[in-house]
């Protein structure tokens, strides 16, 4: 296998194999909001040996027998009105039923649990933000920007005035979803429960573990594969 370039972007790393994604969620190396990234300041960042983290690349590759995809489906080649179906049907659908449950969970566990563990009322008020602004911001991408992804595949332009503004503003949302999550994360130990935690409070930081996850694939998906591609072809046009 060759060798791993460690000023490689993260992004085009996980791009030709998605099933890298796995040791980047064990590293907690970014690879979605931050994935223009080399591998090389992406180690850093996180204190991390670059040849390290290249070995466990290839041993995860070497475990799924080298598939491109592993256990992730291959998104880089697909148009973009399957990409864009696909992140609705997978991710969105995921949010709008999960959000709610999650978010009752929370403030349950922040109630009983708050005046033992102060950082769950944290937690709440910034889940409690990331929910409305996410519901918010799928409904801003149903509704314009991937019918405008799906446009500019068939006839070279999105018929909006401003795409690439309306695609900054997106990943500025994801920047704001990314960073919150990840605050979220480190006020509960990454998800690791306390002594005291009953089952509600296992229940709700698996899932939030399973959220950030989630977010994550969700936004590689559209700033490193879906987005650029659209407005590529947007300039082309």
């Amino acid at each position: 296998m060759t060798p791993i370039d460690p000023e490689r972007t993260v992004a085009e790393l996980v791009i030709e194999r998605p099933g890298r994604v796995r040791v980047f969620e064990q590293l907690h190396i970014d690879f979605c909001c931050g994935g223009q990234r080399s591998l090389a300041s992406a180690c850093a960042e996180r204190g991390l040996d670059p040849a390290t983290v290249a070995t466990m690349l290839a041993a995860t590759e070497a475990a799924s027998g080298g598939a491109a995809g592993g256990a992730e489906a291959d998104w880089a080649e697909a148009s973009l009105a399957a990409l864009s179906e696909h992140i609705v049907g997978r991710h969105h659908a995921y949010l709008r039923e999960e959000l709610p449950r999650l978010g009752a969970l929370v403030a349950k566990v922040a109630r009983v649990h708050g005046d033992r563990h102060p950082a769950l009322h944290e937690t709440q008020d910034l889940f409690e933000a990331v929910a409305t602004e996410l519901l918010s911001h799928l409904a801003a991408e149903e509704e314009t920007v991937f019918p405008a992804c799906k446009q500019v595949e068939t006839t070279g332009e999105t018929g909006l005035a401003n795409f690439e503004g309306v695609v900054a503003a997106m990943e500025r949302d994801h920047l704001v979803t990314g960073a919150a999550l990840e605050r979220i994360r480190l006020l509960n130990d990454d998800f690791t429960p306390p002594p005291d935690a009953c089952n509600s409070y296992r229940a709700m930081l698996a899932g939030l573990d399973e959220l950030e996850h989630d977010v994550h694939r969700h936004i590689h998906k559209e700033n490193n594969i879906l987005f650029p591609r659209a407005l590529a072809l947007e300039h082309a046009g």
